[in-house]
């Protein structure tokens, strides 16, 4: 079982974002995915409600409410809420889980989020054998906000496994229920390039390659909605 969290204390940084694109991907490749939205406002539970029959299919569960099932899936995705306490997360937390926090190029996010990483402990997080990865997010390239970001993060001596541009693809996507990873390659090139790194990373433990009976990528089909 893959387990992937993604956290910040800080709100509207992108934490729905990231999670339902990362379910999506997983979904897509055939695995059974449990996108896990601990957050009341219900913006993952709303996402996947706007999700066309046509795209690879995706479970929910009100985490928010329930306690996680054991079993049943292949992949968790946990999109956590905002104002997220260190303690409660480490509550979440398994030995081998990948905690992905996404940061943006302004000052307020920057030092939320570094304030939320010295409070969770990366030596703690290391020691227990959970794997932290950064993720600059809405970046506009050239701009001084976000060369500040990098530095700050360079800092941090995480990995930066991703810089994911200011889009609206991202708000459309949200708004139909899809992930880039449901649509023609052509539409998206240029923001899937930029998940290249994230992916291998996620991948770095790599599930199982499934039987024959997973259809081929190009098989699949794809969202009709148009970005």
């Amino acid at each position: 079982m893959k387990r992937i969290l993604v956290a910040n204390a800080k709100g509207g940084c992108g934490k729905t974002t990231l999670a339902t694109q990362i379910a999506g991907h997983f979904a897509s490749q055939g695995r059974h995915v449990l996108l896990a939205d601990y957050d009341r406002q219900r913006s993952a539970s709303d996402w996947l409600g706007c999700r066309p029959a046509s795209c690879a299919p995706l479970t929910l569960h009100a985490a928010w409410r329930d306690p996680l099932p054991e079993q049943g899936y292949e992949v968790l995705v946990c999109d956590m809420p905002a104002a997220i306490t260190a303690q409660a997360l480490w509550q979440v937390l398994r030995a081998g889980d990948k905690l992905l926090i996404p940061v943006m190029p302004s000052p307020s996010d920057m030092l939320a989020s570094l304030r939320f990483m010295m409070a969770l402990n990366m030596a703690d997080l290391a020691q227990a054998g959970i794997e932290v990865g950064l993720v600059a997010n809405r970046v506009r390239s050239n701009t001084e906000y976000t060369r500040s970001l990098y530095q700050l993060l360079a800092r941090m001596e995480l990995p930066l496994v991703a810089s994911i541009r200011d889009t609206q693809n991202y708000v459309r996507a949200l708004d139909h229920g899809i992930s880039l990873f449901d649509l023609p390659l052509p539409r998206v090139r240029n923001d899937l390039e930029q998940w290249q790194v994230l992916l291998q990373w996620l991948d770095a433990d790599a599930l199982p390659e499934r039987g024959s009976d997973s259809p081929p990528a190009a098989e699949r089909q794809r969202a009709n909605t148009a970005l």
